[in-house]
């Protein structure tokens, strides 16, 4: 679901690769699907906050290997979350 494969692709891909049965395969992808959405179901500003954390860590890690354009992009990304700057 994350590499945005269709439901059908993956209940396919399930039937023939693991040998469950269709309606199996569609019962483990509506059960994805509710993981997904509980995942997902946090409050805003927690969301935020750790998509901030990440973006920090992403910062970190382009500038120690030299990679400024991504240590650029992601403060981009930081103050657009935050609404530093407006997005664009």
């Amino acid at each position: 679901m994350s590499s945005a494969k269709t439901s059908s692709y993956i209940v396919r891909f399930c039937s023939e690769e693991y040998g469950v049965t269709s309606r199996q395969a569609e019962n483990y992808l509506r059960r994805a699907r509710e993981i997904i959405r509980a995942d997902y179901s946090v409050d805003r500003s927690d969301f935020l906050g750790s998509r901030l954390a990440l973006l920090d860590e992403i910062i970190e890690a382009s500038i120690r290997t030299k990679q400024h354009s991504n240590a650029v992009g992601a403060l981009k990304l930081q103050a657009q979350l935050t609404r530093l700057v407006e997005g664009g």
